[in-house]
């Protein structure tokens, strides 16, 4: 079987799995991984519109709009109105960030136990091959 046909098997076993584990992870938090994802995006890019979120998170949306609705009502993430009335611009509260360092210090435990054994350079290559595929996917 050929290497190409190996990979990406290995990468669905990982995924469902990883996506439980993590959601557990954030449990405490009472956050889920679609959360997780808006509030990261948030603390590394600043403030951001529903639809440049949508568009970074390859989500729709509506979808974007709920999250970030329960990420309101969690007293994460605030909203203030753009210079177009349709235009309302999304970033994190002092809580919301508190949250972010939290859940990163939490994260990085977790993910250095399940790539134990990996090196640098096995990083590397995985990333690089990933981002090789998700760029091919959306030609």
């Amino acid at each position: 079987m050929q290497q190409t046909q190996q990979f990406f098997p290995e990468y669905v076993q990982l995924y469902r799995p990883l996506l439980n584990r993590l959601n557990n992870l954030l449990a405490p938090y009472q956050l889920f991984h679609s959360q997780w994802g808006i509030l990261k995006l948030l603390w590394l890019d600043g403030e951001m519109t529903s639809a440049e979120i949508a568009l970074r998170r390859q989500v729709e949306k509506p979808s974007v709009t709920k999250i970030v609705q329960r990420l309101l009502e969690m007293g994460l993430v605030s909203i203030r109105p753009g210079t177009d009335r349709r235009e309302k611009w999304i970033g994190l509260t002092e809580q919301g960030q508190a949250t972010v360092v939290n859940v990163m210090a939490d994260l990085e435990v977790f993910y250095d136990n399940l790539l134990e054994g990996a090196t640098v350079e096995d990083l590397e290559a995985g990333i690089r091959v990933l981002k090789i595929a998700n760029k091919n996917l959306h030609k």
